[in-house]
């Protein structure tokens, strides 16, 4: 009884070790493929801004292209000021309420839509028909209906939202399989246990892998009316510097909407990992 308990042990002893090993060496690999990322996405960016520093004026005309130390010094001259936080704050408050507007609406109008196909059938070539049409054909209507405060820059950024947030929870609601429906309602399923505990858990990855995409659009639907016609905000000051030759600003304002979308959508993937830690799956819009 002693020599099995021993052999036991033994044997314990060597399935932890090799269990351990195991580990260790997953995570070894783990560190070498982040490093080997990072490196990589570093070397890209710096050889980026050499060639954009030294090589592309053989290209472009100097006078109509600035370069990284001209660009990184007029946004410290706009930080100085306190000028670019008054842009940012303005265009990502305007993108921030037309993203909860069309975000909201979205879900709402997808799920009771989807709750019958025919509604869903009868609604899709409306929206299909009017997805299609040019945002930027509707930003100067916008602007004569609704004046230029943050009404219209606001209605712009839910639009592009709405849509986006629309096809994906309707695809996640209408992917569920009848047949689960079905088995649950023989097990005494109420129509609030489905929708609590099938249809929105259902929907959910897709809802929350579209909110990643959806903000960007929304910063990106109100820089698109800023550009028309605004008095603030990142698509006002680019605009502003075009029309009075300002290269150096223009690209200022490039680099610092860049940097805004980089960084929102890098936390809102954090977002939706934490969330939907098993979800991999693809984004229409």
């Amino acid at each position: 009884m002693t020599l099995d308990l021993e052999a036991g042990a033994r044997e314990g002893g060597r399935a932890r070790a090799v269990r351990d090993r195991v580990a260790h060496d997953e995570r070894g690999r783990r560190h070498r493929e982040r490093t080997a990322l990072w490196l990589g996405t570093v070397g890209l960016g710096v050889a980026i801004l050499v060639f954009w520093q030294f090589g592309l004026e053989h290209l472009v005309n100097p006078r109509y292209v600035s370069d990284p130390v001209t660009i990184a010094a007029r946004i410290v001259e706009l930080a100085a000021e306190g000028t670019i936080f008054t842009h940012v704050s303005v265009t990502l408050g305007e993108a921030g309420m037309g993203f909860v507007i069309g975000a909201t609406v979205g879900f709402l109008s997808a799920f009771a839509l989807s709750q019958t196909r025919s509604g869903y059938e009868v609604f899709e070539p409306f929206l299909i028909g009017f997805y299609s049409i040019p945002k930027i054909a509707l930003a100067p209507l916008f602007i004569l209906w609704f004046g230029l405060g943050t009404l219209p820059k606001v209605i712009m950024a839910a639009l592009l939202v709405y849509f986006i947030v629309f096809v994906n929870t309707a695809t996640g609601i209408r992917e569920v399989q009848p047949g689960l429906l079905q088995v649950c309602r023989v097990f005494g399923a109420s129509r609030r246990d489905l929708l609590l505990k099938v249809t929105l858990p259902a929907a959910a990855p897709a809802l929350v892998a579209s909110v990643r995409i959806t903000f960007t659009r929304a910063i990106e639907g109100a820089l698109l009316s800023e550009f028309v016609a605004s008095t603030q905000g990142l698509g006002y000051l680019v605009s502003r510097a075009s029309r009075a030759f300002d290269i150096a600003t223009v690209f200022a304002g490039i680099v610092i909407i860049a940097a805004v979308v980089m960084t929102a959508n890098t936390l809102l993937r954090l977002l939706q990992n934490r969330l939907t830690p098993w979800h991999r799956g693809q984004v229409h819009g």
